[in-house]
C-alpha cells in the first residue's frame, strides 16, 4: 500500500464515511418514496415522483458526497479489500430500517444480517494484522 495520510485524510475514515453516506442515503430515499407514493401520475412507475420530496434531494447530496469518499479511498486501499468491507452497509440498513423506519425484520432476515457480520469480521481481521505491520 501505497504512503497514506493520517488524521481526518486517513482512507479507512473515508471508508467508514462511505458506508455511513450508503446507509443515510438509501434510508433518505425510502423516506422520500413513501412520502410521494400518493402521486399518481403516467410517470409514477418510474419513481421519477420520488423527486418531488426533499428527503430525496437530501439522499443526492449524499449520494455524492458518498460517491467522492469512496474515490478517495480508492486512491489508497486495495478494491479487494475495501469492497468487502464496504458492505458493512448490508448490516447497516436493514437495522438502521427496523430502528429509525420500523420495518420489521423477520428471523430469517436476521440470520443473515449475523452471516454478514461474520464474514465481515473474517474480511477485517487480516486488514487488521495488515495496518499493524504498517
Amino acid at each position: 500500500m501505497q504512503n497514506r495520510p493520517t488524521g481526518l485524510a486517513n482512507p479507512w475514515l473515508h471508508l467508514a464515511l462511505s458506508v455511513a453516506g450508503v446507509t443515510v442515503y438509501e434510508l433518505l430515499l425510502k423516506l422520500g418514496a413513501r412520502e410521494t407514493a400518493h402521486i399518481s401520475d403516467r410517470w409514477a412507475w418510474t419513481g421519477i415522483s420520488g423527486l418531488a420530496s426533499i428527503y430525496t434531494w437530501i439522499a443526492i447530496v449524499f449520494v455524492i458526497f458518498s460517491l467522492v469518499t469512496w474515490l478517495y479511498v480508492l486512491r489508497y486501499i486495495p478494491l479487494s479489500l475495501a469492497f468487502p468491507i464496504s458492505q458493512a452497509v448490508h448490516v447497516l440498513i436493514p437495522l438502521c430500517s427496523w430502528i429509525f423506519l420500523g420495518e420489521v425484520i423477520i428471523s430469517l432476515r436476521w440470520c443473515g444480517i449475523a452471516l454478514v457480520t461474520l464474514g465481515l469480521a473474517v474480511v477485517a481481521k487480516p486488514v487488521a494484522r495488515l495496518e499493524e505491520r504498517l
